[in-house]
Protein backbone atom coordinates (compact mmCIF):
# COMPACT_ATOMS: atom_id res chain seq x y z
CA UNK A 1 0.00 0.00 0.00
CA UNK A 2 1.26 3.30 -1.10
CA UNK A 3 2.50 5.79 1.24
CA UNK A 4 2.01 9.79 1.30
CA UNK A 5 2.65 12.38 4.05
CA UNK A 6 0.44 15.25 4.96
CA UNK A 7 2.45 18.17 7.28
CA UNK A 8 0.10 19.48 9.58
CA UNK A 9 0.66 22.77 10.87
CA UNK A 10 -0.74 24.93 14.34
CA UNK A 11 -0.32 27.78 15.22
CA UNK A 12 -2.31 29.20 18.55
CA UNK A 13 -2.38 32.79 20.81
CA UNK A 14 -4.00 35.39 22.05
CA UNK A 15 -3.70 39.06 20.35
CA UNK A 16 -3.19 42.53 21.87
CA UNK A 17 -7.05 42.29 23.02
CA UNK A 18 -6.67 38.94 24.91
CA UNK A 19 -8.80 37.22 22.07
CA UNK A 20 -7.96 33.80 21.09
CA UNK A 21 -6.88 33.18 17.46
CA UNK A 22 -6.31 29.63 16.30
CA UNK A 23 -5.07 28.28 13.05
CA UNK A 24 -4.25 24.52 12.41
CA UNK A 25 -3.99 23.48 8.44
CA UNK A 26 -2.69 20.30 6.97
CA UNK A 27 -0.90 20.33 3.01
CA UNK A 28 -2.91 17.90 1.57
CA UNK A 29 -0.40 16.19 -1.73
CA UNK A 30 -2.59 16.20 -4.88
CA UNK A 31 -3.25 12.03 -4.05
CA UNK A 32 -5.91 12.66 -1.26
CA UNK A 33 -6.62 16.50 -2.75
CA UNK A 34 -9.17 14.80 -5.43
CA UNK A 35 -12.43 14.49 -2.72
CA UNK A 36 -12.07 17.86 -1.64
CA UNK A 37 -11.59 19.60 -4.45
CA UNK A 38 -14.02 17.90 -6.36
CA UNK A 39 -16.66 17.93 -2.88
CA UNK A 40 -17.72 21.49 -3.05
CA UNK A 41 -19.96 23.26 -0.61
CA UNK A 42 -21.07 19.78 0.15
CA UNK A 43 -17.49 18.97 1.46
CA UNK A 44 -17.61 21.58 3.71
CA UNK A 45 -21.04 20.85 5.26
CA UNK A 46 -19.58 17.30 5.76
CA UNK A 47 -16.41 18.71 7.61
CA UNK A 48 -18.61 20.58 9.67
CA UNK A 49 -20.76 17.74 10.53
CA UNK A 50 -18.24 15.20 11.19
CA UNK A 51 -16.52 18.00 13.53
CA UNK A 52 -19.31 18.69 15.84
CA UNK A 53 -20.31 14.97 16.07
CA UNK A 54 -17.33 15.07 18.22
CA UNK A 55 -16.36 11.33 17.56
CA UNK A 56 -12.61 12.25 15.95
CA UNK A 57 -10.66 11.60 19.32
CA UNK A 58 -10.17 10.63 22.57
CA UNK A 59 -11.82 14.03 24.00
CA UNK A 60 -15.45 12.51 22.55
CA UNK A 61 -15.06 11.14 26.43
CA UNK A 62 -15.76 14.69 27.62
CA UNK A 63 -17.38 16.64 25.05
CA UNK A 64 -20.74 15.60 23.17
CA UNK A 65 -22.40 17.90 19.81
CA UNK A 66 -25.71 18.02 19.40
CA UNK A 67 -27.58 19.85 16.35
CA UNK A 68 -30.69 21.87 17.26
CA UNK A 69 -32.09 23.97 14.66
CA UNK A 70 -29.29 23.18 12.39
CA UNK A 71 -27.13 25.14 15.01
CA UNK A 72 -24.04 22.92 16.84
CA UNK A 73 -23.88 22.83 20.67
CA UNK A 74 -21.22 21.28 22.54
CA UNK A 75 -22.03 19.87 26.06
CA UNK A 76 -19.91 19.24 28.64
CA UNK A 77 -20.08 15.08 28.91
CA UNK A 78 -18.83 12.77 32.36
CA UNK A 79 -16.92 11.01 31.24
CA UNK A 80 -17.28 8.50 34.39
CA UNK A 81 -20.62 8.78 33.58
CA UNK A 82 -21.87 8.06 29.64
CA UNK A 83 -25.18 9.61 28.76
CA UNK A 84 -24.83 12.30 31.08
CA UNK A 85 -24.49 15.65 30.00
CA UNK A 86 -23.74 19.07 31.64
CA UNK A 87 -22.66 22.29 30.97
CA UNK A 88 -22.99 24.03 27.36
CA UNK A 89 -19.44 24.63 26.61
CA UNK A 90 -20.40 26.62 23.16
CA UNK A 91 -23.18 27.72 21.25
CA UNK A 92 -22.61 28.28 17.36
CA UNK A 93 -24.91 29.58 14.45
CA UNK A 94 -25.92 28.06 11.81
CA UNK A 95 -23.04 26.78 8.90
CA UNK A 96 -23.12 29.54 6.11
CA UNK A 97 -21.17 28.64 3.22
CA UNK A 98 -19.33 30.19 -0.22
CA UNK A 99 -17.14 29.06 -2.52
CA UNK A 100 -15.34 29.48 -6.06
CA UNK A 101 -13.41 27.10 -8.47
CA UNK A 102 -10.43 27.20 -5.77
CA UNK A 103 -11.64 27.98 -2.61
CA UNK A 104 -14.62 26.63 -0.64
CA UNK A 105 -15.61 28.01 3.23
CA UNK A 106 -17.76 27.49 5.65
CA UNK A 107 -18.08 29.38 9.19
CA UNK A 108 -20.41 29.80 12.29
CA UNK A 109 -20.58 32.75 14.42
CA UNK A 110 -19.70 31.41 17.81
CA UNK A 111 -22.85 32.50 20.06
CA UNK A 112 -22.13 31.55 23.43
CA UNK A 113 -21.60 28.58 26.18
CA UNK A 114 -19.23 28.98 29.04
CA UNK A 115 -16.16 28.83 27.16
CA UNK A 116 -16.90 32.57 26.68
CA UNK A 117 -15.82 35.48 28.55
CA UNK A 118 -19.38 37.11 29.60
CA UNK A 119 -17.81 40.60 29.31
CA UNK A 120 -17.61 39.69 25.81
CA UNK A 121 -21.41 38.63 25.53
CA UNK A 122 -22.12 42.58 26.84
CA UNK A 123 -19.75 44.59 24.63
CA UNK A 124 -21.68 44.34 21.48
CA UNK A 125 -18.42 43.79 19.18
CA UNK A 126 -19.62 44.64 15.58
CA UNK A 127 -19.62 42.13 12.85
CA UNK A 128 -16.62 42.29 10.81
CA UNK A 129 -17.34 44.06 7.88
CA UNK A 130 -15.13 42.17 5.26
CA UNK A 131 -16.74 38.74 5.54
CA UNK A 132 -19.62 38.42 2.88
CA UNK A 133 -22.63 37.33 3.48
CA UNK A 134 -23.48 33.56 2.19
CA UNK A 135 -26.47 31.66 2.29
CA UNK A 136 -27.27 29.07 5.29
CA UNK A 137 -26.47 25.61 4.59
CA UNK A 138 -30.19 24.90 4.78
CA UNK A 139 -33.36 27.26 4.23
CA UNK A 140 -33.54 30.84 3.22
CA UNK A 141 -32.54 33.85 5.53
CA UNK A 142 -34.97 35.18 8.26
CA UNK A 143 -35.00 38.61 9.02
CA UNK A 144 -33.59 38.22 12.63
CA UNK A 145 -30.37 36.36 10.86
CA UNK A 146 -29.81 39.91 8.69
CA UNK A 147 -29.93 41.65 11.78
CA UNK A 148 -26.59 40.87 12.74
CA UNK A 149 -25.42 43.38 14.85
CA UNK A 150 -22.50 41.59 16.81
CA UNK A 151 -20.55 38.24 16.98
CA UNK A 152 -18.24 36.38 19.58
CA UNK A 153 -15.89 35.23 17.56
CA UNK A 154 -16.30 32.65 14.33
CA UNK A 155 -15.00 29.36 13.61
CA UNK A 156 -14.20 28.71 9.84
CA UNK A 157 -13.55 25.74 7.32
CA UNK A 158 -11.90 26.23 4.76
CA UNK A 159 -10.35 24.29 1.64
CA UNK A 160 -7.86 25.92 -0.52
CA UNK A 161 -6.17 24.72 -3.89
CA UNK A 162 -2.54 24.60 -4.09
CA UNK A 163 0.03 24.27 -6.91
CA UNK A 164 0.68 20.21 -4.94
CA UNK A 165 -2.78 19.47 -4.07
CA UNK A 166 -5.02 21.52 -1.64
CA UNK A 167 -5.05 23.08 1.71
CA UNK A 168 -7.16 22.57 4.52
CA UNK A 169 -7.57 25.09 7.50
CA UNK A 170 -9.34 25.31 10.77
CA UNK A 171 -9.55 28.49 12.09
CA UNK A 172 -11.41 30.40 15.35
CA UNK A 173 -10.92 34.06 15.51
CA UNK A 174 -11.60 36.69 17.59
CA UNK A 175 -12.44 34.14 20.05
CA UNK A 176 -12.86 35.89 23.90
CA UNK A 177 -12.44 33.07 26.56
CA UNK A 178 -14.09 32.67 29.75
CA UNK A 179 -11.41 34.58 32.20
CA UNK A 180 -13.57 33.49 35.35
CA UNK A 181 -16.32 30.43 36.30
CA UNK A 182 -16.25 26.70 35.54
CA UNK A 183 -14.81 26.45 32.34
CA UNK A 184 -11.68 28.74 32.54
CA UNK A 185 -9.57 26.74 34.92
CA UNK A 186 -9.83 24.22 32.02
CA UNK A 187 -9.10 26.47 29.24
CA UNK A 188 -5.97 24.51 27.70
CA UNK A 189 -7.49 21.35 28.81
CA UNK A 190 -7.04 19.23 25.47
CA UNK A 191 -10.39 18.16 25.20
CA UNK A 192 -11.31 21.99 24.72
CA UNK A 193 -13.24 22.24 21.46
CA UNK A 194 -12.11 24.68 18.72
CA UNK A 195 -8.29 24.40 20.02
CA UNK A 196 -5.33 23.42 18.24
CA UNK A 197 -5.34 20.00 19.87
CA UNK A 198 -8.91 19.24 18.91
CA UNK A 199 -8.25 20.41 15.54
CA UNK A 200 -5.21 18.48 14.67
CA UNK A 201 -7.06 15.37 15.91
CA UNK A 202 -10.02 16.42 13.34
CA UNK A 203 -7.39 17.01 10.74
CA UNK A 204 -6.22 13.64 11.35
CA UNK A 205 -9.15 11.94 11.85
CA UNK A 206 -10.73 13.03 8.45
CA UNK A 207 -7.56 12.87 6.57
CA UNK A 208 -6.94 9.27 7.64
CA UNK A 209 -10.26 8.30 6.79
CA UNK A 210 -9.73 9.70 3.15
CA UNK A 211 -6.74 8.03 2.51
CA UNK A 212 -8.18 4.20 3.70
CA UNK A 213 -10.84 5.01 1.37
CA UNK A 214 -8.57 5.65 -1.18
CA UNK A 215 -6.27 2.80 -0.63
CA UNK A 216 -3.28 4.66 0.65
CA UNK A 217 -1.38 5.07 4.06
CA UNK A 218 -0.87 8.17 5.25
CA UNK A 219 2.17 9.58 7.37
CA UNK A 220 1.75 12.95 9.34
CA UNK A 221 4.51 15.27 10.14
CA UNK A 222 3.32 17.87 13.05
CA UNK A 223 4.93 21.31 13.11
CA UNK A 224 4.01 23.94 15.63
CA UNK A 225 3.94 27.46 14.30
CA UNK A 226 5.23 30.39 16.98
CA UNK A 227 3.41 33.25 17.51
CA UNK A 228 -0.41 34.60 17.33
CA UNK A 229 -1.98 34.06 13.79
CA UNK A 230 -3.76 36.91 12.02
CA UNK A 231 -7.10 36.91 11.82
CA UNK A 232 -7.91 36.13 8.22
CA UNK A 233 -8.93 38.90 5.85
CA UNK A 234 -11.82 39.03 3.56
CA UNK A 235 -13.85 40.40 1.21
CA UNK A 236 -17.03 40.80 -0.51
CA UNK A 237 -15.69 39.82 -3.66
CA UNK A 238 -13.99 36.52 -3.66
CA UNK A 239 -14.62 34.50 -3.18
CA UNK A 240 -18.31 34.89 -4.35
CA UNK A 241 -21.43 33.00 -2.86
CA UNK A 242 -22.80 29.95 -4.29
CA UNK A 243 -25.76 28.08 -3.44
CA UNK A 244 -25.14 25.44 -0.64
Amino acid sequence: MAEVVVRLYSQEGRDAEGRLQSHQWAEVPAELAGPYMSGGLKKIRRLAEGYFGYHFSDSARRVRGRWRSGEPHLLLQFYHLPGLHGREIAHLGRLRSSGTRDVYRGYLEVRGGEMVSPAAILEQRPWPADIPWVAPSAGEFTDSEKERLSYLGIFEFRIERSSNGCTLHTTLFDFPPAEIGFLAKRGTKPWQPMRHVANLAFLRREIGNTAHELGLMVRFEVQQVPGTPARPRFTTANPQPTGA
